[in-house]
């Protein structure tokens, strides 16, 4: 009744009972580990919150604006102010802020005084401080209100540390740059410190979720989130970094089944045995997901300079070139697509030689560093060698491998006059290259787009094919957002229809057409990236964003030259060029150097010196830090059972704890909100331990005083008893694997 109570104004008498209230607590009391720590939470989340967005003076006031309004929210909560009053304060001092800021900025006197760089400064100092104080100060005190919406608090911790490191995100690890460009200038890798900074945030939200009342069992808990805290900080170096998520859109990467479910490739296919995919399928798929595709996945580095002749540079990694009446799949005769890396090799190997006709090739010896596991090797085309490579960092790169390529070096213009196909085919090896669908309309619309050639080119099958791929980047419409997956010939549907798709698509049709027409042609999949996107550098970094599919036909003397299609119209936002800084820094890294030679003069050396002995250091800190808490709680354990073979005027507390202790080993604890006759109680009508509960009663009558006690002979009497009668109705290997348990004393209550 009393928490009901109305106050009425003196003059009007009414109701207040919407501003003021009765105080009181929602939930249960706070615990005292968290009450002392939250506003150091609260300072350290809103100085994290404002490191990147401001000047570090801002910064540090909104971090002891945050540390005073956390501190006075207590109050706050504990005043006869109710919700929607302390929200309605809360935003009005935010919004004061803004303008408090305003004023002193506008002021002339303070623009004299400090000069405009001073007064503006000045002004996000206070504007921004008083923002974190009144934010602060309403947040602590909602959550002391309403237990459910400290969660809240966990929440702005979180968001905080990730704005922090944000920028990180897709396995950018030259950013946040506040972070990054110190450690990589010193010639180190920032990604220990951005798992420290999680960590912090992980320990930070331990202590926000704390829910024990008592200071000893909320340092053991706090204690176990460090340990395991330390322990994946000493495994990164076992385990390996995080790798980079580069989405389920990317071709050729090998597939994450982890719900065991049979994943759709596009660059190959997979069972649930988790073993790698065969790469023998490339599906259509409807609404092509784009998600996580500018995560790096590969850096290149070019040993020689080489400037391919349509801007692009293709690393191919499978063929498709057996038709199967729907779409074209990996070759399963002997003889065909010989030119492939076919898997990660342990040795030098040597592939067949590929033709070479007039210089139309160049040589070229490249290294693949791959930053995500792939499914096979890929190699700029067409490669010729392929040797295992050392790892400079095994911490970061999956494999490395170096290959020597007989790239093209003419534009196709060059290639006219010259035939298709392989003298040295046989007949069977030249049918499986121009197998093409029955439907009628793939040749009635072939000989459509050869007859706009000109009258001396139009028997040239390299012009046939060029015209081929020119008709279908002018006619075709680019997009993710396709269509044409469910019909039963997928390519007939896009090209006789809507022509909206992307890269299988147009690699399906241009094949399919130039095979109507007598010319051997295949689909390829790797990755394809502009010459610009290099910035001048020898390193090509490869993204999700880069993997593609492309048609090529073999040109007598020349081998399989790449025909790609570049579709003139495109509904979906130009792929983004890697970001220069990361190429530069992963390419250094490929090579095995330091982003910075070493100096004399390294002011973060201390620093970066612990960073780099941290895991053994943690190593060797949790090797003795879990066994040593282990002990300690064993002894704690036994102390509490034989205390009271020692205990005199306590020993209806000690005798009675001991009793809980053993309750404990089996799952027997008191349930929150229960009194301590009730669970007695309810152990007597569950598991009749009639001597427990005549332990109950001298202990709640010790701890109130009432009437004679028993002596301390008779209290341990009662504690043996509890534990024959506990061994009577409880199986033997339950009690021993709780006597096994260090912790299970930490239950009792």
């Amino acid at each position: 009744m009393t928490a009901q109570r109305e106050r009425r104004t003196p003059e009007t008498g009414k109701s207040a009972r919407w501003l003021t209230r009765t105080p009181s607590f929602g939930g249960a009391p706070e615990p005292r580990i968290a009450a002392w720590l939250r506003p150091l939470v609260y300072a350290a989340g809103a100085l994290v919150f404002a490191v990147p967005l401001a000047r570090q003076e801002v910064a540090l006031s909104v971090a002891l604006g945050a540390l005073i309004g956390a501190a006075l929210g207590r109050p706050l909560a504990r005043s006869t102010l109710r919700l929607p009053a302390i929200f309605a304060l809360a935003a009005l001092a935010v919004a004061s802020s803004a303008m408090l800021r305003s004023w002193l900025v506008s002021l002339v006197g303070v623009a004299e005084q400090l000069g405009p760089a001073g007064a503006l400064q000045l002004g996000d100092a206070v504007g921004w401080g008083l923002a974190a104080f009144a934010a602060s100060a309403g947040l602590r005190a909602v959550a002391l209100r309403v237990r459910l919406l400290r969660v809240l608090e966990v929440g702005f911790v979180g968001v905080a540390f990730a704005e922090l490191v944000a920028a990180h995100r897709g396995g950018a690890i030259n950013r946040p740059f506040e972070i990054a460009d110190p450690i990589i200038a010193a010639g180190d890798d920032p990604t220990i410190a951005l798992l420290a900074i999680g960590a912090v945030a992980a320990a930070v939200s331990v202590v926000l979720l704390l829910s024990e009342q008592s200071v000893l069992r909320s340092l053991m808990h706090v204690a176990v989130a460090a340990v395991l805290l330390l322990l994946v900080l000493s495994s990164t170096r076992m385990l390996g970094l995080p790798q980079p998520e580069a989405g389920k859109g990317a071709l050729g990467l090998r597939p994450d089944d982890k719900e065991g479910k049979k994943p759709k490739q596009q660059g190959g296919s997979g069972d649930s045995s988790g073993q790698p995919p065969s790469n023998d399928q490339l599906e259509f798929e409807d609404n092509y997901s784009s998600e996580g595709r500018q995560a790096p996945v590969a850096v290149v580095l070019l040993h020689d300079d080489y400037s391919p002749p349509n801007d692009l540079y293709y690393f191919r990694q499978a063929a498709f070139s057996q038709y199967n009446g729907r779409r074209l799949v990996v070759a399963t005769m002997d003889g065909v697509d010989d030119d492939l890396v076919p898997a990660f090799v342990l040795e030098p190997q040597t592939l067949e030689p590929v033709p070479d006709a007039f210089e139309s090739r160049t040589k070229l010896d490249t290294t693949v560093a791959l930053l995500s596991e792939h499914n096979r090797p890929f190699a700029l085309e067409s490669p010729v060698s392929v040797t295992p490579a050392s790892n400079p960092d095994p911490g970061r790169f999956r494999r490395v491998y170096r290959v020597t390529s007989s790239a093209l070096a003419t534009k196709h213009e060059a290639l006219l006059g010259r035939g298709v196909g392989d003298p040295t085919w046989s007949d069977a090896q030249r049918e499986h290259y121009t197998q093409a669908p029955k439907d009628a309309r793939f040749a009635k619309l072939a000989d459509e787009i050869i007859a706009e050639l000109p009258d001396s080119l139009k028997d040239d099958p390299v012009a046939r094919g060029l015209m081929v791929s020119l008709w279908l980047g002018r006619e075709g419409t680019y997009s993710l957002k396709s269509g044409h997956a469910s019909a039963s010939d997928p390519t007939a549907d896009f090209l006789f229809g809507d022509r909206i798709g992307y890269c299988v698509h147009f690699a399906h049709a241009a094949t399919f057409l130039m095979r109507s027409l007598g010319i051997p042609s295949r689909v390829a999949t790797g990755y394809a990236i502009e010459e610009a996107a290099r910035q001048g550098g020898s390193a090509i970094l490869l993204t999700g964003a880069h993997s593609h599919a492309w048609p090529e036909m073999y040109v007598t003397g020349v081998g399989w030259t790449v025909l790609d299609v570049y579709p003139e119209r495109s509904l979906d936002p130009p792929v983004q060029p890697p970001d220069p800084d990361l190429q530069r820094l992963l390419g250094e890294m490929a090579r095995g150097t330091k982003p910075v030679p070493q100096s004399e003069e390294r002011p973060l050396e201390p620093v970066l010196s612990a960073l780099r002995g941290l895991p053994e250091l943690l190593k060797r800190l949790v090797s003795v830090l879990v066994p040593a808490l282990i002990l300690f709680s064993y002894l704690i354990k036994l102390w509490r059972r034989l205390a009271p073979l020692f205990a005199g005027r306590s020993a209806p507390r000690v005798a009675y704890r001991a009793a809980l202790d053993r309750l404990s080993d089996v799952a027997l604890q008191r349930r929150r909100g229960e009194t301590r006759e009730a669970f007695a109680e309810r152990l007597a009508r569950d598991a009749p331990l009639p001597s427990f509960m005549k332990l109950t009663s001298e202990h709640v009558r010790a701890h109130f005083g009432a009437g004679a006690l028993a002596s301390p002979q008779e209290l341990r009497a009662l504690s043996s008893a509890v534990a024959r009668e506990l061994g009577g109705r409880v199986p033997f290997f339950r009690r021993f694997r709780g006597a096994l348990n260090p912790f299970s004393w930490l239950r009792s209550r």
